[in-house]
């Protein structure tokens, strides 16, 4: 990396933000690699003594030459921390160098402070751009690191510098063993940390990357949903309540157009819209802000309908919390006849696989329709069905048997 072309300080006077005394401030302007960061150098000039062009005060009067000697020593000790942190650490950026001018040792912080702050960032964005779940699931990775590293390190923190592949692999069996954590859930944790750990990187916590040479394992898990004849079941049902006939709309609704729980319980009039004489959903999801654009087929059509208000920001579907939306399903699904277990989770794996998959969607849509930022996340919920395999295979054979019926003749002559 060359200081000469890629590292330069600068001062400048913030000529819009003048002090009661009439005197400019002085700003510090950090750019590295066309990366750029501000400090405040503490220091002020009249305009009159400020020349732009040379980011210095001009004259010889005594308020000059001292403003010019103190800008002087912070560009010394800015480059003095550019050069310290280039041998230290190799990666640097202006924010990293701001931090070490400013006396903010990066090297001192410790992963549960670092994660306790993520956390506190993460919870005040809960409900506008972050899903409550995934906050739920770091403040869990949080409290095992809290009580892990008391139990194994004899301390109530540990720093950056000390994370390396044995430290993963003991909070792995920690979680393992002491937690009894079953397998899909620790993958869960360790993603998280690897993403903790990611941003430390990033914002120069690390120098390297502990997880690069450790390998992750996910159980693939038999996804439950419904099929068609399930659902046409479950659509003739007579819930005995009010509360159990709005769970039960809500999970068909759910079935026919792929939203989660959260993005039903926040789905308003305002995300129902016409286009070309057909109604569509278009909102985002919480969980990860992927836009979602679903037409509505003629059962989520006919279930809105008993629910729109003419509040454009009322909720259309009042839910109770998703634990007793469960509870309320475990009674329906006994009504309809449906032995194994049933979450209002599984309405998105039944648009995935009975009302989209075994249709014949193609896998780049479902994701689209479900907002998945990857298809690798379509294809671990839209699992091929038997139905759809038949189909599939009735076809192929269809074609198979008119490209080669010229040449069966031959096959049953010899």
């Amino acid at each position: 990396m060359s200081m000469r072309n890629t590292f330069k300080i600068l001062f400048y006077a913030k000529k819009n933000a003048p002090l009661r005394n009439g005197n400019i401030p002085i700003m510090g302007r950090i750019t590295l690699n066309g990366e750029r960061t501000q400090i405040s150098t503490q220091q002020s000039v009249p305009l009159k003594l400020w020349n732009a062009a040379l980011g210095r005060a001009v004259g010889r009067s005594t308020e000059a030459l001292l403003v010019n000697e103190h800008l002087d020593r912070i560009h010394y000790r800015i480059e003095h921390c550019y050069h310290t942190l280039l041998c230290e650490q190799g990666m640097v950026t202006p924010c990293m160098i701001k931090e070490r001018y400013l006396g903010n040792d990066r090297r001192n912080l410790f992963l549960l402070e670092f994660f306790r702050r993520h956390n506190d960032t993460f919870f005040r964005m809960v409900g506008i751009s972050r899903s409550k779940t995934t906050y739920g699931k770091y403040r869990s990775v949080y409290q095992h690191l809290a009580e892990f590293i008391p139990k194994h390190y004899g301390r109530s923190d540990i720093s950056f510098k000390e994370i390396d592949r044995e430290f993963l692999t003991d909070f792995h069996r920690y979680v393992t063993l002491e937690c009894n954590c079953k397998k899909n859930t620790i993958w869960v944790y360790m993603i998280a940390l690897k993403h903790i750990l990611m941003l430390a990187r990033e914002q120069g916590y690390m120098k390297r990357n502990p997880f690069s040479d450790y390998k992750l394992c996910y159980e693939s898990v038999a996804r439950n949903y419904l099929s068609a004849a399930e659902l046409r079941g479950i659509i003739r049902l007579t819930p005995a309540t009010p509360m159990l006939q709005l769970v039960r709309d809500a999970f068909l609704f759910s079935c026919f157009t792929g939203l989660s729980y959260i993005d039903l319980c926040q789905l308003t009039p305002r995300h129902i819209q016409k286009e070309h004489d057909q109604l569509w959903i278009n909102t985002f999801r919480q969980k990860t802000g992927s836009p979602v654009h679903i037409r509505l087929f003629g059962v989520a059509h006919a279930i809105i309908r008993k629910y729109l208000t003419p509040e454009c920001n009322a909720r259309i579907f009042d839910l109770p919390t998703n634990g007793w939306c469960n509870s309320c399903l475990e009674r329906l699904m006994t009504m309809a006849g449906i032995t194994r277990r049933i979450t209002f989770h599984a309405a998105r794996h039944t648009f995935a696989t009975t009302i989209t998959l075994s249709q014949g969607v193609a896998i780049e849509t479902i994701s689209e329709l479900l907002g998945h930022k990857s298809v690798r996340t379509t294809q671990i919920y839209a699992k091929i069905t038997h139905s759809k395999l038949e189909k599939e295979m009735t076809l192929l054979s269809k074609k198979i048997d008119s490209l080669y019926s010229d040449v069966y003749r031959v096959l049953q002559e010899c």
